[in-house]
């Protein structure tokens, strides 16, 4: 199955639309796409509430990844942030976890 076909599995699970999300992290985040990969992600605060609903955010401390399907997706968004901040964080969505947020030079470290 290629990726495209895996996350819109994975947004069906989640009752929401993939189309409208790549279309929200193309004009205000960051959208990586390989044969093998999907990955969606913003800059947003730590302390900032749900970084699901922050944009465009002042003076962000963190790295939110929204959506990451294929292997090693983690590493691979860590490899292409445009600049590193001090935390990186994501979520179980389909288990319904909170946001984990791990120290950015942790993260990077253990990709290597």
């Amino acid at each position: 199955m290629n990726i495209l076909a895996q996350a819109k599995e994975f947004y069906d699970k989640l009752d929401d639309s993939m189309e409208e999300d790549i279309a929200r992290y193309m004009a205000n985040g960051y959208v990586f796409v390989t044969p093998d990969s999907l990955l969606l992600g913003k800059a947003v605060r730590k302390d900032g509430g749900d970084p699901v609903d922050q944009w465009n955010v002042t003076a962000p401390d963190s790295w939110f990844v929204k959506t990451a399907i294929g292997e090693s997706c983690i590493s691979e968004f860590i490899e292409r942030i445009p600049y590193p901040l001090p935390f990186v964080g994501w979520q179980r969505a389909l288990k319904n976890k909170p946001v984990m947020w791990f120290d950015y030079d942790q993260i990077n470290r253990r990709k290597e």
